[in-house]
């Protein structure tokens, strides 16, 4: 977590001033509590692994008239060494200590050695602290499947005892094999994480397999059991283009969010985000804090992704569903540029401001756990003079999610089997106020849609899609039966579609990202069923429009060339 440095001084400082005589075979453990505005929701304790023994606890506080940081007395006790402690936050309402209405927390110190801090959570976090020496594998921060190839091991080790660990032994195996082991000349703190990649890359074989992260050699190590961690790894010779999505938390009532966006604003256009072809989809959700809180961009939606996240200060940022340390364009273009193993086609018709989203779920790989699909549809752009920041354009804005912020809960994935989800929603423009979906200005000409797969457990979004809706492209109902395959194609690319007009001509054309036409037809129809068999063997891989129109007909899908 990122630490308010101030905070830190000042609880270390407090601390310094709290002695506990403690006997041989105990340590001193200093507990500092800072809390925010909302007291009476924050309780906490210090116990032993499983709740007991209770060494500390602390709760039933009052309530303070403004925003600010009220910190408590320090609390000192005497733990055996050689034992574990955990200390756990709550917050009764689920906004943590920090940061909405002051930069509350908490910090750990050993014998005038700080080894663990925290207080922007959303319900409860904990610490864990060894009295010695400890040294454990963290995470693996490694996706989920890759494709054929060598592949990097890489992950986090933290210190999660008290005594400084200047190197230890790194070492994986996949599927009980060989262990492949290097050593680390690393200076880790108590309380301290590291993060490596290891030296020598695994290669790859298809399949499924499960890689198992070692460290060891740190001597007098008294917890072992945490000395590893396994994590499954698929490796797949199917994998297609990533679209990632940015999602991101803010709010016109927030300083530090205008502050972000004279930098991230321009960021996002010079990448072409939510344009036609772009790989780069953005979505933000507003929310109503700070003071005075009265966005009129704040709906449920976005309250229900922001609990989903566990966010509670902004701005805050992700990337495909992890966390962004960066917000260059450089490694937003980097981390969008990573293979996705699941394909995904967004399409949608319109008549006059109702709209209607197709979704189809490809997984080019038999993922486990359970998966969601989150439909948005965002506001490209509105001017907002009524905030109480510099910031008065506002862009990527979530309106509306289909059907709400909880998503559409998919079947089990199987490998190359579609799944297809369909929304409704009329869209109300004008009038936009906390707790509506209305937009805010224009037609639908200024929505893009934007759609992501998202695994519910881990929050790793797979695939995402974007498709602005095209200004004079509306559909009527009958576009709703156009149907598009393959998608993507290698050249070949079938049109069916019901022309229950029964006669009349039937124009056909395709757009590239530019706009330019680059194939087009006109054939008479005959009434009834129709099919078209179309050859783009000649047009360069990428993104294009189909666009079909015929007397009471008006229909437009993406499809993606692939040779």
């Amino acid at each position: 977590m990122k630490k308010n440095l101030l905070l830190v001084a000042a609880l270390v400082s407090a601390s310094s001033f709290v002695q506990a005589q403690c006997p041989d075979g105990e340590t001193e453990v200093t507990v500092n509590v800072v809390l925010d505005r909302w007291a009476s929701e924050a309780s906490w304790s210090l116990t032993g692994p499983g709740g007991s023994p209770v060494y500390a606890s602390g709760g039933g506080y009052e309530d303070e008239a403004t925003n600010g940081e009220y910190p408590l007395d320090p609390v000192t006790v005497c733990i055996p060494t050689g034992t574990q402690f955990v200390f756990n936050a709550e917050d009764s309402y689920g906004d943590g200590w920090c940061c909405a209405y002051g930069d509350g927390g908490y910090t750990i110190v050993v014998d005038g050695v700080e080894v663990a801090s925290g207080g922007a959570f959303a319900t409860a976090q904990s610490s864990q602290v060894f009295l010695g020496t400890d040294m454990a594998v963290d995470a693996v921060t490694m996706e989920a499947v890759y494709r054929n190839a060598d592949v990097t091991i890489t992950g986090t080790v933290v210190n999660g005892g008290v005594t400084a660990i200047d190197g230890f032994t790194l070492s994986y195996t996949i599927d009980g094999g060989a262990p492949v082991s290097v050593p680390v000349a690393a200076n880790v703190a108590p309380g301290e994480s590291y993060d490596f990649t290891h030296p020598v890359p695994w290669s790859a074989s298809l399949g499924a397999h499960l890689l198992d992260v070692i460290v060891s050699d740190v001597p007098e190590d008294g917890v072992p059991g945490n000395n590893n961690l396994e994590h499954d790894l698929g490796i797949s010779d199917e994998y297609t283009e990533r679209t990632t999505i940015i999602e991101q938390f803010t709010s016109s009532t927030c300083p530090p969010c205008a502050t972000l966006n004279t930098t991230f604003a321009p960021t996002l256009t010079n990448l072409n985000t939510n344009q036609p072809g772009s790989n780069i989809a953005a979505i933000k959700y507003h929310m109503n804090w700070p003071a005075p809180g009265n966005d009129p961009s704040y709906n449920p939606d976005g309250n229900t992704r922001k609990s989903y996240y566990n966010v509670t200060g902004i701005p805050d940022l992700f990337q495909d569903g992890k966390p962004m340390n960066s917000v260059a364009a450089g490694t937003i273009q980097t981390l969008g540029s990573r293979d996705a193993f699941v394909d995904m086609n967004l399409s949608y018709w319109t008549n006059g401001n109702t709209i209607n989203v197709t979704v189809d779920v490809t997984p080019l790989w038999q993922y486990s756990g359970t998966h969601k699909v989150h439909i948005g549809l965002v506001e490209n752009e509105y001017t907002y003079n009524g905030n109480t920041t510099t910031q008065h354009e506002f862009h990527y804005v979530q309106r509306k999610m289909l059907p709400n912020g909880q998503g559409n809960t998919l079947a089990a994935f199987v490998e190359d089997q579609t799944q297809t989800v369909n929304r409704q929603y009329t869209m109300t423009f004008g009038g936009p106020a906390q707790g509506n979906y209305n937009f805010w200005e224009g037609g639908p000409q200024d929505v893009t849609v934007v759609a992501f797969v998202q695994n519910v457990s881990t929050k790793e979004i797979l695939q995402a899609a974007l498709a602005p809706v095209q200004v004079g492209m509306n559909e009527n109902e009958a576009g709703q039966d156009l149907r598009i395959f393959p998608n993507p194609t290698n050249g070949e690319l079938n049109l069916m579609f019901d022309a229950s007009m029964g006669s009349g001509n039937a124009t056909i054309e395709v757009f590239n990202t530019l706009g330019e036409r680059v194939y087009g037809i006109n054939r008479p129809l005959n009434g009834g069923a129709q099919r078209e068999v179309l050859d783009l063997s000649n047009l360069n891989n990428g993104v294009y429009f189909v666009h079909i129109t015929a007397d009471g007909f008006r229909a437009s899908r993406t499809v993606n060339l692939t040779k």
